[in-house]
């Protein structure tokens, strides 16, 4: 089961990777989905980024 997804951290939230503790990017990243996220996601401390979304606020910055 190959199950990835872009997870950010909600607002004001610091998130950090489980195996190595490095915090979860900003903007997003991609992760592979585990017990851990899956509570991350279910307590509201992460937000699932839909790829559609990423190019939209980026293209924002821009101007």
């Amino acid at each position: 089961m190959n199950d990835r997804r872009t997870l950010r951290p909600a607002d004001g939230r610091l998130v950090r990777h489980p195996a190595d503790y490095r915090p979860l990017a900003a903007e997003g990243e991609p992760v592979e989905m585990s017990s851990y996220w899956r509570r991350k996601l279910k307590a509201g401390d992460v937000i699932e980024v839909k790829p559609d979304a990423i190019p939209a606020a980026a293209q924002e910055e821009g101007n």
